[in-house]
């Protein structure tokens, strides 16, 4: 209830009530109403000294991780430098930049991930493992 001020926040919700999360397969899945999802699995890398983030336009992301953990990094858009122009078919730009903001994302949390907010995970939180995900992309 505290995140209802966000549209499709309680689509996403009833569809992890509604569903049998573990046979979904990876893929992308269209829930209608401007809100998609999309099922990873993929396995936990060293963090790099400089991270390619990627930030969004017209969409939020709400990441839950239902199998295994990941160390996530966070850096304000303003102090990343573009590499690849916006996308819009995508919604997706990238840039490089330092970190300085982190979070382990797992089964006991997740990730809300507002347009313009650099950011970039797959990294290995204490030891290198396969994460299963799921990622809402939540128009606002």
């Amino acid at each position: 209830g505290r995140y209802d001020y966000i549209p499709n926040v309680q689509k996403a919700v009833d569809f992890l009530k509604n569903n049998d999360i573990n046979s979904l397969e990876v893929g992308s899945y269209d829930l209608g109403d401007d809100c998609k999802l999309k099922v990873l699995s993929y396995s936990t890398v060293e963090i790099p000294e400089m991270i390619k983030f990627e930030a969004h336009r017209e969409y939020l992301d709400l990441q839950i991780a239902y199998g295994g953990e990941e160390f996530m990094c966070f850096q304000a858009i303003e102090l990343g430098e573009e590499c690849s122009p916006y996308n819009a078919v995508k919604d997706v730009e990238f840039f490089t930049a330092s970190w300085n903001n982190s979070a382990v994302l797992g089964q006991d949390n997740f990730a809300l991930i507002f347009p313009n907010d650099l950011h970039n995970g797959s990294f290995i939180a204490d030891d290198a493992e396969t994460v299963k995900k799921f990622v809402f992309k939540l128009k606002i």
